[in-house]
Parts: structure tokens; C-alpha cells; sequence
């Protein structure tokens, strides 16, 4: 069995698809045929089961989320609120949190505050997801210490890709 990529382009994970072209070997994306030099095909190693933790009240939009992400090769862990966000957090040190703004008992803003404040959990990076239509809303998350912010309704692609960038981000580690 070969590498698992994944393709930008068509949102998909799946082995590669080598081909000979001009006596060259080359690689193509097997769902969408986007050449992979084009494509920034991404080898999956370094996404390969990370955990993504994805706080949110409102239970059908976790469970759409949740299916989203398993479906990309994910482990995907939920919580309700912010309290049980956090002892969820310290207890599995997720690879990425996706945090709700406007939750009972304790906002996302104060979610990704209490990260940022915990040493063990700190460099995990955060995205904030809400429907508020607050203009200044990527502000007020940066400031909060969020990475990324997305507003709903969003398209689970789109999350994916978010998620996936911020690994990635991750993995290269904080700038020289």
C-alpha cells in the first residue's frame, strides 16, 4: 500500500495515482486528476490521526463537525461547553480545538483566555467558529488568543481545509 494524500483542490484523501508522461514519472490527485505538482498535494503523514477537539452547544452542528472530521482521517473529540471543553483539553492534549464564541457557562473567548493561560496547552492552536455577525469578531479572537476565526454557516470543506492549514502550520513550528 502506498502514501495517503490529500488534494486541496477536491478535498480528498486517498492513495496517489502515479502515471508516465514524456518517460517521467508523475503523480496525479486519483479523485479530481489535478497534477499533484499544481495541486500541492499534501503527503498525510504528519495529519494522520490528529486530534481535533471541537467545542460547541449546539449539538447538531458538533455532530455534523464530528462526522466531518472522521470522515477525513481525524480523531474527533466533543464537548458541549467551555468547562468540559477544557477538562477535555488537559485530560487528551488535542492537536487543534474548534471553539464555539457564544456558549453557556463560559464564552469561546474565555475558553481559548484558560488555554492560553495553561502552560501544558498553550501552543495548541485554536480556531473560533461562530454566528455572531460582529465585524471585529477575527479581532476579538485573535485578542482572546485564537489562530484562526470562521464565521457560520460555513461548508465542512472549508473547516477541513482550516484545520489541515493550521496543522501544517504547526508542524513547521513558530517563525525564525
Amino acid at each position: 500500500m502506498g502514501s495517503t494524500f490529500f488534494c486541496p483542490y477536491c478535498c480528498s484523501t486517498q492513495e496517489k495515482y502515479e502515471y508516465q508522461e514524456d518517460g517521467r514519472r508523475k503523480f496525479r490527485c486519483a479523485s479530481c486528476g489535478t497534477p499533484a505538482e499544481s495541486s500541492g498535494l499534501k503527503e498525510e503523514s504528519t495529519f494522520d490521526r490528529a486530534k481535533v477537539l471541537c467545542i460547541d452547544d449546539d449539538r447538531l452542528l458538533l455532530g455534523l463537525v464530528k462526522d466531518a472530521i472522521e470522515t477525513h482521517g481525524f480523531e474527533a473529540l466533543t464537548a458541549t461547553d467551555g468547562p468540559s471543553g477544557l477538562a477535555l483539553a488537559k485530560a487528551q492534549r488535542p492537536d487543534i480545538i474548534l471553539v464555539d464564541v457564544m456558549m453557556p457557562k463560559m464564552s469561546g473567548f474565555e475558553v481559548c483566555q484558560h488555554l492560553r493561560a495553561d502552560p501544558k496547552l498553550k501552543g495548541i492552536p485554536i480556531i473560533i467558529i461562530t454566528a455572531m455577525a460582529d465585524p471585529d469578531l477575527k479581532t476579538k479572537g485573535l485578542e482572546a488568543g485564537a489562530n484562526l476565526a470562521i464565521p457560520k454557516p460555513f461548508n465542512p470543506t472549508q473547516i477541513i481545509l482550516l484545520i489541515k492549514k493550521a496543522l501544517e502550520l504547526k508542524a513547521k513550528g513558530p517563525p525564525r
